[in-house]
């Protein structure tokens, strides 16, 4: 890993999703596609158009394009990552696939129904205004009532561990977001250094009550926080995903 890359998750010449060992991972992350429970629940509660237009942003190499568009979905998968757009391609010639960049895309007004953000994508966009500049865009190109989903890193899920399993990660985010030797003029930030398997990323630290206040901002409103459980306990899971409605 060059330890010159930049750490926003958003560059596109020297960033950590731009080099080789990005294609190689997410490769083989789809050898076996599926979706996460959570996207799972969402396609199933809040798509429910099989043939709707489906804007995936960051894509990476195609997983959740490819799985929407087996489901009769008509998908465009956009990256800013030409690389991994590229290896999208060629695992997946049936499904559109293009560079681009969701904080000014070129699509028209109203283009697509839904709109998905998985991996934490949206946490990668720095500083802020550069976050809130995405969620905006989405809103203009979604049709009226369109749906967006995504995941953000979940800055309660320390706070109430779930399970022998979060208590580890609960662990390790803390060491991480917080007793890392560069986070410490940042403990009042909501952008983290989080080291990742590709190297070192600043990343964005929601919640839930936060990020109902961010998208309705932009103009969304929030339908769903969405987790692995369906008790009031998915507030406090670190892999939190949430659904809004234009």
């Amino acid at each position: 890993m060059n330890s010159e890359r930049s750490t926003d998750g958003s560059a596109t010449s020297d960033g950590v999703f731009t080099t080789e060992e990005a294609v190689e991972l997410y490769t083989e992350r789809i050898r076996n596609p599926t979706l996460f429970p959570q996207e799972e629940k969402i396609v199933e509660r809040y798509f429910g158009d099989a043939e709707g237009s489906v804007l995936d942003v960051g894509c990476g190499v195609g997983r959740v394009s490819s799985l929407l568009a087996d489901r009769g979905f008509d998908v465009t998968g956009i990256d800013v990552s030409e690389p991994l757009v590229e290896k999208a391609r060629s695992l997946f010639p049936d499904v559109e696939f293009h560079v681009g960049d969701v904080r000014d895309t070129d699509f028209e007004s109203a283009s697509f129904d839904y709109a998905v953000f998985s991996y934490y994508g949206l946490d990668y966009l720095l500083p802020k205004t550069e976050r809130v500049a995405a969620l905006r865009e989405l809103y203009r190109v979604l049709k009226p009532s369109g749906i967006v989903a995504f995941s953000s890193h979940n800055n309660w899920s320390p706070l109430v561990p779930l399970s022998a399993g979060d208590f580890r990660r609960a662990v390790g985010d803390v060491g991480d977001f917080y007793k890392k030797p560069k986070n410490h003029a940042r403990l009042f930030s909501r952008y983290k250094f989080e080291t990742v398997p590709l190297g070192e990323l600043e990343v964005y630290l929601s919640n839930p009550l936060h990020q109902w206040l961010q998208l309705r901002k932009c103009g969304f409103t929030l339908l769903d926080v969405v987790g692995e459980r369906e008790s009031v306990a998915r507030f406090f899971e670190r892999d939190t995903h949430y659904v809004a409605k234009k």
